[in-house]
């Protein structure tokens, strides 16, 4: 039975079912300005991690906000059918083609000028204010409209309350006729004899907006011819038909850059590689924008849109201005080999049938030659070692700042063990703790101090 003279001390002995409860200390009333400081902690923490809490919204891609009434052009279309609507509405905004190909930082290197682009098409309209001073031949009739658009994609003009423009803004348009102006239909020979047409008009890049479903001798003799005169022909991989995409011609021709299209986020539209009657795979070199492309139409200022391995080609053509006239000297075999090895490629490498080399890079082919100067050694320059600028703040060295630290939590370490001893040593006015003796200082009815 515990006396009223037992110390607190004696307590500690009993058994711990015999233990007593301790009574609650009273607890002090906050202050008002330590309410104050609570609620203005809590505050800043709810506007420092708030925004960190919100749900997060799924990334908008960058054609999500273009009109969806925009008139879309075709590549092909029955002969009773209308011709293509103009488009009226003028998109402010830069299309997600631009960001995606780095346009800004490529206009800084070259804008295209003095190079001429063939657009092998049934028909271009170069009376639209964004080709005006493009085409050669100005206005004509283009039912189809797609001529029209390619031409857009290849070297539109910027225009006041326009986001649009060209992938080569001072590059001038030859338009080829080719195919069936009521249906937009092309045959072998029609795209050989027109290939013919643009290297006699002196045109430095060929662009075969629709495909042949079948090749020819005489296609196969028009490449060469034009890949000899120094002229680059860039062909969609695929064409249409009404049994889904085949390969198309004469993008099969080693000598072509074979083009297929991706969408604003990089994959590729046809996801599936495409094989030829010869049991071969189809050719694909690059990849280019071919999804929900803005472009201009016939007949109006305002913008209209379309898809397809011949847009994606377009943009490849366009590059391939930029990239001559900056290189002037370079033949169609160096710019073809540029365009391929400056691209995003696959992890399957230039092999990839989908996708060949992957996303061309127009930046990245116009900043120099990866090829070339890795062949003369020049890929790694060596220079001085660089050596950056003091920081006002001070410097931080590894071996110093790991002392410093150690050190530092060392004595934090013995600072701790030292407030215990000196507790439990006040607690017992220096005695050694007697056996099983187990005294904390709350229950130590002096003061500390």
């Amino acid at each position: 039975m515990t006396t009223h003279g037992e110390t607190p001390g004696m307590d500690q002995q009993r058994p711990d079912h015999h233990r007593l409860p301790r009574a609650p200390r009273p607890r002090r009333a906050a202050s008002p300005a330590l309410v104050r400081r609570r609620l203005r902690g809590v505050a800043a923490s709810l506007l420092v991690c708030g925004p960190l809490l919100a749900p997060v919204a799924a990334p908008v891609p960058a054609w999500a906000d273009e009109p969806t009434a925009l008139p879309q052009i075709t590549q092909f279309k029955g002969a009773d059918d209308a011709c293509a609507e103009p488009g009226t509405d003028v998109v402010e905004r830069v299309p997600w083609t631009f960001p995606a190909l780095g346009l800004a930082s490529a206009h800084e290197l070259s804008r295209g000028s003095g190079v001429s682009v063939a657009v092998l098409a049934t028909a271009v309209d170069g009376g639209v204010p964004a080709l005006t001073g493009a085409v050669g031949d100005g206005a004509s009739a283009d039912c189809l409209g797609y001529g029209t658009f390619l031409a857009g994609v290849v070297a539109a003009r910027p225009l006041p309350g326009s986001g649009f423009v060209g992938v080569a803004p001072e590059a001038d348009v030859i338009p080829v006729p080719v195919g069936d102006p009521d249906t937009g239909i092309v045959s072998s020979d029609g795209l050989a004899s027109g290939i013919g047409d643009a290297v006699d008009a002196g045109a430095r890049v060929v662009l075969v907006g629709t495909a042949a479903v079948e090749g020819s001798q005489a296609l196969d003799e028009a490449v060469a011819s034009a890949t000899e005169a120094g002229a680059l022909v860039v062909a969609p991989a695929t064409v249409l038909t009404s049994e889904g995409p085949v390969p198309g011609h004469p993008a099969q021709d080693p000598a072509v850059l074979s083009v297929a299209a991706h969408d604003a986020e990089g994959a590729p539209v046809l996801a599936e590689p495409l094989i030829r009657f010869n049991g071969e795979l189809a050719r694909v070199d690059v990849t280019a924008p071919g999804d929900r492309v803005l472009s201009v139409g016939p007949g109006g200022e305002g913008h209209v849109t379309a898809g397809g391995d011949g847009v994606a080609a377009a943009f490849v053509a366009g590059t391939a201005a930029l990239l001559a006239a900056r290189e002037p000297d370079a033949g169609p075999a160096q710019v073809r080999e540029r365009l391929t090895a400056t691209a995003y490629g696959s992890a399957l490498g230039p092999r990839d049938p989908v996708v060949g080399s992957g996303r061309i890079d127009p930046p990245g082919a116009l900043s120099g030659d990866p090829v070339a100067a890795a062949e003369a050694g020049t890929a790694g320059v060596v220079g001085d070692p660089f050596v950056p600028d003091p920081s006002p703040r001070g410097s931080v060295e590894v071996p110093g700042t790991v002392a410093v630290v150690g050190v530092a939590g060392l004595v934090v370490v013995l600072c701790s063990l030292a407030g215990v001893v000196l507790r439990h040593g006040r607690t017992r006015n220096w005695r050694p703790a007697a056996p099983g003796e187990r005294v904390t200082p709350e229950e130590d009815p002096r003061p500390l101090i």
